[in-house]
C-alpha cells in the first residue's frame, strides 16, 4: 500500500501564527517525545514511521511550501509541489499518478491518501495496515476512516454508517458535510461517525475518476493542465458517488485541531513566548512569536495571539470567526486590486 499525504491547507482558522504559506500544519506546538514541540505534519510522518507505513509514503504539497514540507520533515519522505491548490481530489490525483508515472505503483496497487493536519494516537495510524485486506474482504470500491464524535461539531464531515459487520467494517449509507449544531446531534443520535479525511482505494478506482471527469491520467498532461483546473474535493467528487463504500471506525483519539480552542487544549503550557497571564486567567491561552511582551490579566478563557501576521484575542469559543473576518478583507483587496488569486503563484 501507498500512502499520500496532502499537506494542503489555507491557515486561515489559526492566524495569525498560521497563513496561505505557513499553514497549521507547520506550527511547531504540540508536545514531542523527546520534551520539546514538534509541529502537525513532523508527529504524522513520526507515527507513520513508528507504523512501518513510511517507505511508501509520498507528500503533496504546494510548490510554494515543498521546502517547508521538507524542513518540517526531516527530508526523509520524497515531497513533490502541486503548481496550484486545486483542493483534495486533485492533489491525490496527483500524487497518484506521479507513482504511477515514477514506476512505484500500478494500478491494481492501494492507495491510501491521508490529510497531514491531524492529530491522533498511534493506534490510529496501525489501522493503516487492515486496509488491503478489508478491501478485499468487503469487496468494496473505497474504504474510510471515521471516528465516534464527541460533541455535536459544526465543523467536521460526518459519515452515516450501516450496521457493523463482523468483519470490522460497515458499508456507508450517506454523508453530511459541516452540519448545524441540530442537524450535528441528530447525526450522533444515528450513530454517525466523524469522517477522518482518510481514504483507501486501489490506484485504478482514481483513474476511473480522472476518466469520468475527462481528465488526463498522465502525470505531465494532468500537471500541465492545472491552472485551468477547478477546485475539486476527494469527498464530493469520489466518496459521496461511491455505491460501494465501507467505513472503519477508529475507538481512540483523533481531531483536525482546526480551532484554537482544540489546539490550544494539547499544549504543553498555557504561556508560550515572551508575556505571562496574571490573576484570574482559567482556560486562557498566551503564545507571542513576537520580541515584545504580550501580557493578559485577570481574563479568562481567551487566546491571546501575536505573530509577524498580526495581533488576535478572542474568547476561544468564538475565535473561528477569524475565518470569516479574514475573508472580508481579502475580498475588498481584491475588489481593490483587480487581481485574482487562483492559488498559482508565479502561473498567469
Amino acid at each position: 500500500m501507498h500512502t499520500i499525504l496532502l499537506c494542503g491547507g489555507s491557515g486561515q482558522r489559526l492566524w495569525p501564527l498560521s497563513s496561505s504559506i505557513r499553514s497549521k500544519m507547520f506550527l511547531p506546538l504540540l508536545p514531542a517525545p523527546d520534551g520539546g514541540t514538534e509541529s502537525m505534519i513532523g508527529r504524522v510522518c513520526r507515527q507513520l514511521g513508528q507504523a512501518g507505513l513510511d517507505e511508501s509514503l509520498l507528500l503533496v504539497a504546494h510548490q510554494e511550501q515543498v521546502a517547508l514540507t521538507q524542513r518540517y520533515t526531516g527530508s526523509n519522505y520524497p515531497v513533490i509541489g502541486e503548481p496550484c491548490k486545486r483542493g483534495t481530489f486533485t492533489a491525490a490525483a496527483f500524487g497518484a499518478l506521479h507513482l504511477l508515472a515514477a514506476g512505484k505503483a500500478q494500478p491494481e496497487d492501494i492507495i491510501c491518501i491521508a490529510p497531514a493536519d491531524m492529530y491522533a494516537d498511534d493506534d490510529f495510524f496501525r489501522q493503516f495496515h487492515q486496509f488491503e485486506a478489508l478491501l478485499a474482504d468487503s469487496e468494496a470500491e473505497l474504504l474510510l476512516l471515521g471516528t465516534r464524535p464527541s460533541y455535536p461539531s459544526e465543523q467536521y464531515g460526518y459519515i452515516v454508517p450501516a450496521q457493523e459487520d463482523s468483519g470490522g467494517y460497515a458499508q456507508v449509507l450517506s454523508f453530511a458535510e459541516k452540519p448545524d449544531k441540530v442537524k450535528a446531534l441528530e447525526l450522533m443520535r444515528e450513530k454517525a461517525l466523524w469522517n477522518c479525511g482518510v481514504f483507501a482505494s486501489r490506484l485504478s478506482f482514481l483513474l476511473e475518476h480522472l476518466e469520468r471527469l475527462g481528465l488526463p491520467v498522465e502525470f505531465a498532461a494532468l500537471t500541465a493542465q492545472y491552472p485551468g483546473l477547478p477546485v475539486r474535493s476527494f469527498d464530493k467528487e469520489v466518496a459521496e458517488r461511491s455505491t460501494k463504500a465501507v467505513v472503519v471506525r477508529h475507538e481512540g483519539e483523533w481531531s483536525d485541531l482546526g480551532s484554537w480552542d482544540t489546539l490550544t487544549a494539547k499544549l504543553p503550557s498555557q504561556v508560550i513566548g515572551v508575556g505571562g497571564l496574571w490573576g484570574e486567567c482559567g482556560d486562557s491561552h498566551l503564545i507571542n512569536e513576537l520580541e515584545v511582551p504580550l501580557h493578559v490579566i485577570g481574563v479568562s478563557g481567551i487566546v491571546a495571539i501575536a505573530g509577524p501576521e498580526g495581533i488576535l484575542i478572542a474568547d476561544k469559543k468564538n475565535a473561528n470567526m477569524i475565518k470569516d473576518i479574514l475573508a472580508s478583507d481579502r475580498h475588498k483587496q481584491k475588489g481593490k486590486s483587480q487581481t485574482p488569486d487562483d492559488g498559482c503563484s508565479g502561473y498567469p
